[in-house]
Parts: structure tokens; C-alpha cells; sequence
């Protein structure tokens, strides 16, 4: 995946991100059999914020976070998808055993919840975003099978049936193999994400890809006319100038001392929530935790805020081993990686985990004609203050694109240079 992605903004597009997460196998073994196994939805359409599936999904994501902060020189800004992360990760689960299982599961699985009752969760939570109205949310799985090679029935069947993935057999010393698979996630990003992939290492047994896209409008549109030129503070100090929305609306606001924190509402249940750090952003990075997003979102209040929000249009792509082993995954990328769930009388290792994301955000969006459950609870339930609020992202900030009916944490990210 050296080849950076290229974009396709459609017209009229409000809220628009997606992500693709490659995990490659090197194996050593022998033609891949075909399951008649179907994905079976749930009617699901909730789960209670507080699940602790999604609570590790989102932990991990912050975690995951943390450390591509730690590690950064150049100030980059970042995003990253914890639920598409979180899903290649359970995917593969099925397939390990022994202290690799072990292992995954302290990241995606912390309370031990049963492996059928970990897909189950996964399961729901896809099923949830299929039965969504007013935004568009496509996740999408597939294993892609170097066609020399065989893969256990059993764990393509788990593929299909709990996450509704999709199987093929691949010659991966095709000269077209790169491009079945890049042309697979451009359908499924609606070719937001084009091109990702740049070659497939003749070693690779399978790919395991996940995609997740997301569209949303805003209930409460900025006016265009009312977007300027005004000075962005960088970590530096450096001042430059950013395309800063404004606009003034009534939203769940929080001050919390050493941060702010707002919600802006997408139509279908899905909302941004913003923090603005007083002082460094790499701390308010390092302080982060699923815990403390389910402690913001319960003191949140309505308040009439007047805003600034800058337009953000980046991509960030990166190699997820490293962050991964160091926060406990380490034997699946190592010669003792047990996937005997996967493939059998062989030797398999995961090589490389890839991750890309790209975000626009716009003025666009439409005033909702219904109330969404959001609006229900955390607006119209609640007399309006007074009190006018300011609330201006006009230093570096950390956003995340989450799921009011899931608690699931679609995009993560740290703003440090919107110009950028």
C-alpha cells in the first residue's frame, strides 16, 4: 500500500470518510474451498452504549491513537477507524488458538466474552448499520484466497455467516490481482478510496479486507456565506490561516476545565464530537479512553454555541504492526503464531496490517425533518439556557465520528494543521 489513495468527492457530499484496513498472511500449505454459509442479520438496532465489545472497539482505537502520537515528529493530522480496525482483528480471531487467540482477544475482547458471542456482538453491530434511514454507513469484509492455497472451511463459513464477508480466490501473481482487489474497495467506498493497494507479495496466502464508508448530512447546516479566512494557532505557535466554518446553534456543550467539548448531530443517529484541548493536544491524546467518552457524553448539555469549526479535507495511512505488538498482539506476527483455526498442517503469521482513512468535511448538510433519537434525548427533552457559549476550534483538536444507537467509534482523529 505505498501508493497513496486518491479521492473522488461526489457532488452534494456533506460528511464523507472511509477506511480500508488490509491484514496479509504469509503461509506455507496447499486450493481454497467455497462455503454456502450466508450472513443471517440481526434486527438489532441498538446496543447499550456501555457494551464492552464496543467499549473495547473504541479502546482500541484510542489506544491505537496514543501510540501513532507518540510517535509522530512531523505533526501530522491523523484519523483512524477503531470499528474497522476492531472487525479485520475478530476476523482473524477466529482463525488463531492458543496464546495468539489470547492475545487478540486482550485487545478486541478484554472480559472474556465467548467467541460466538464476540461474532454475535459483531453481527449486530453490522446488521445495525444496515438498517439505518437518513445516512448512508457501509461496512464491508472480504478474504481474498491465493487460489494455491487452502483455507479451512470452517473459518470461511465463520466469515461469511457472522460478518457478511465475501470470499474469493485470488492468483496473486496476476498482473490484474492488485487490481481486482483495489477495484473491489473503490465499489465499496463508492470510489471515495481508489487505487490503495500498489502489489501483493507472491508469499501472501490471503487478504483479509475491511472497508467502512460513511455519508452524513448535517441536522444543523453551516451557511457557506458565513465560512472565512481566519488564523489557525499551530503546536508551534505558528499562526496560519484555515477555512473556518461559523455558525450558531444550540448543542450538547461541556467545559471540563482543562477542555471543551461539543456534539454536532448528522441525520440517522450519528454525531461528531469535538475537543479542544486549553493547554497541549498531545495530552488530552494521552488522557483519552473509552470511559472518559462515556463520561463527556453524560455531561454534556444543551446550550445556544456560537462555533467555529474549520473544513478539513486529509488522508493519513499507516503500518498498524508496531502498535499492535506493542500494545500486547505480538505473537500472530511472530514464527510461533498459532492459526490452526485457519489453516492446517502449516506454519502462518500475520505480515502486515494496513490502514488508510480520508475525511472531508464540509458546510453541507439538511435541516432534519424528523427528530432522531439524539434530538429526543439530548436536545428537546432540555430547557434551552441563556447562557451563549463560545465554542472556537481555532488550535489543534481531537474529533471522533461516533454511533448514538452503538456507542461505536466510526473515525478518530487528531486535527494539528487544517490548511495542511
Amino acid at each position: 500500500m505505498d501508493q497513496y489513495l486518491e479521492t473522488a468527492v461526489k457532488k452534494g457530499a456533506k460528511m464523507v470518510l472511509a477506511a480500508v484496513l488490509i491484514m496479509a498472511f504469509l503461509l506455507a500449505g496447499c486450493a481454497t474451498g467455497r462455503s454456502a454459509y450466508a450472513f443471517l442479520p440481526s434486527d438489532v438496532t441498538h446496543i447499550p452504549l456501555d457494551d464492552s465489545i464496543i467499549m473495547d472497539i473504541n479502546d482500541l482505537g484510542l489506544n491505537t491513537l496514543r501510540l501513532i502520537n507518540e510517535d509522530d515528529t512531523e505533526g501530522r493530522n491523523m484519523i483512524i477507524s477503531p470499528v474497522s480496525l476492531s472487525t479485520a482483528l475478530s476476523i482473524l480471531n477466529n482463525g488463531a488458538a492458543g496464546t495468539t487467540r489470547d492475545e487478540i482477544n486482550g485487545l478486541i475482547n478484554t472480559r472474556g466474552v465467548t467467541q460466538d458471542g464476540c461474532n454475535g456482538k459483531y453481527r449486530d453491530l453490522i446488521s445495525s448499520f444496515y438498517n439505518r434511514k437518513d445516512v448512508t454507513i457501509l461496512p464491508a469484509n472480504s478474504l481474498w484466497v491465493n487460489k494455491e492455497y487452502r483455507v479451512k472451511e470452517s473459518f470461511i463459513e465463520l466469515a461469511r455467516a457472522w460478518y457478511d464477508a465475501e470470499v474469493f480466490s485470488l492468483n496473486v501473481k496476476s498482473p490484474s490481482a492488485v487490481n481486482q482487489v483495489n477495484k473491489w474497495i473503490s465499489d465499496k467506498t463508492k470510489d471515495f478510496i481508489t487505487n490503495p493497494v500498489s502489489g501483493i507479495d507472491p508469499d501472501t496466502i490471503m487478504l483479509i479486507v475491511n472497508t467502512l464508508y460513511f455519508k452524513g448530512a448535517w441536522i444543523d447546516e453551516f451557511n457557506k456565506e458565513c465560512t472565512e479566512k481566519e488564523d489557525f494557532t499551530l503546536g508551534t505557535g505558528e499562526t496560519v490561516q484555515a477555512d473556518m466554518m461559523n455558525g450558531q446553534f444550540r448543542v450538547p456543550y461541556y467545559n471540563a476545565g482543562d477542555f471543551k467539548a461539543a456534539k454536532l448531530h448528522y441525520e440517522g443517529g450519528v454525531s461528531m464530537l469535538l475537543l479542544r484541548p486549553e493547554g497541549d493536544v498531545n495530552e488530552l491524546v494521552e488522557s483519552l479512553s473509552a470511559d472518559m467518552l462515556l463520561d463527556i457524553n453524560d455531561r454534556l448539555k444543551p446550550f445556544k454555541t456560537n462555533l467555529k469549526v474549520p473544513k478539513l479535507s486529509y488522508g493519513f495511512r499507516d503500518e498498524m504492526s508496531g502498535y499492535l505488538k506493542k500494545l500486547g498482539m505480538v505473537d500472530a506476527f511472530s514464527g510461533s503464531a498459532d492459526f490452526s483455526g485457519m489453516v492446517e498442517d502449516t506454519e502462518a503469521r500475520v505480515n502486515r496490517v494496513l490502514h488508510e482513512c480520508r475525511i472531508e468535511l464540509d458546510e453541507e448538510g439538511t435541516i432534519a425533518a424528523a427528530a432522531t433519537v439524539i434530538e429526543k434525548t439530548g436536545v428537546s427533552a432540555m430547557t434551552e439556557p441563556e447562557e451563549i457559549m463560545d465554542f472556537y476550534l481555532d488550535k489543534p483538536f481531537v474529533f471522533a465520528i461516533m454511533d448514538n444507537q452503538t456507542g461505536a467509534v466510526f473515525f478518530l482523529g487528531k486535527v494539528e494543521n487544517p490548511a495542511q
